[in-house]
C-alpha cells in the first residue's frame, strides 16, 4: 500500500499563493521564483509538485516520464498522492496537458500538443526537472515580459531540448511553454521567448 503524505497545509490559500508565483514566472520569462508551500512527492521535486497541485485536477491530463525514476514503480508514490489530493491520473504523452520530464532525457517534442490554429491555447506545458540554474548551457533570453534581455542557465539539458528552445518547430501562436524546476525554484520559458546560445558550460 502506498503511503499518503500531507498536501498543502492550507489548501486553497497555498494553491492561490503558488498560482501567483507561477503566473509571475510565466509572465516574466527567465525570472526565478520560489515555491515553498510543500516539499513535494518524490521523485517529483518541490516546485514540480506544487505546480501540479495548484494547476491540475481530474479534468487535467498529466504525464510523468519514466526517466524521473529508476523504475516505473518509482513513480507510483507520486501518482498515488497526486491522485488522492488532486484527482489527477496518468495520461499518454501525446494527450497530456502537463508533462513532467527530466532535463537530460531525449524528448520527442513533436508528439506533444502544441495547440491548433483555431485553439492555440490547447497546448501542453512541459515541466522540466533540471539539475539547477548554475550549470549547463548559458542562454540569452529576449521577448515579451523581458525588459531588455536576460542571461541564465537552465541546468544540464539533452541536445534535442536545447535545439527546440533555440529553434522551436512550431510557429507562433502554436508552441509549448516550459517550466524548469529545481528543488523549490521555478524558471519559465514562454513560447513567445527567444533564446540564443551564449556558451556551453
Amino acid at each position: 500500500m502506498q503511503h499518503i503524505e500531507s498536501g498543502f497545509i492550507d489548501g486553497i490559500h497555498n494553491a492561490q499563493q503558488c498560482f501567483r508565483y507561477i503566473l509571475k514566472a510565466l509572465s516574466e520569462p527567465g525570472t526565478e521564483v520560489t515555491l515553498n508551500k510543500h516539499p513535494g512527492f518524490s521523485p517529483l521535486n518541490a516546485a514540480t509538485s506544487q505546480i501540479i497541485m495548484s494547476l491540475c485536477d481530474q479534468q487535467t491530463g498529466v504525464y510523468l516520464s519514466s526517466a524521473l525514476a529508476e523504475s516505473r514503480d518509482g513513480l507510483e508514490h507520486a501518482w498515488h498522492n497526486l491522485a488522492f489530493h488532486n484527482g489527477v491520473s496518468s495520461t499518454p504523452m501525446e494527450q497530456a496537458d502537463y508533462l513532467v520530464v527530466s532535463g537530460t532525457e531525449d524528448l520527442n517534442l513533436q508528439s506533444i500538443k502544441a495547440g491548433t490554429d483555431a485553439s492555440p491555447e490547447l497546448s501542453a506545458s512541459v515541466l522540466v526537472q533540471t539539475t539547477g540554474f548554475d550549470k549547463g548551457p548559458r542562454f540569452r533570453l529576449s521577448g515579451p515580459g523581458i525588459k531588455h534581455s536576460v542571461e541564465l542557465q537552465l541546468g544540464d539539458l539533452s541536445d534535442n531540448l536545447v535545439d527546440y528552445l533555440l529553434k522551436p518547430s512550431h510557429r507562433y501562436p502554436l508552441g509549448i511553454d516550459f517550466m524548469f524546476c529545481h528543488q523549490q525554484s521555478l524558471v519559465a520559458i514562454s513560447r513567445t521567448t527567444k533564446l540564443e546560445l551564449i556558451s556551453c558550460m
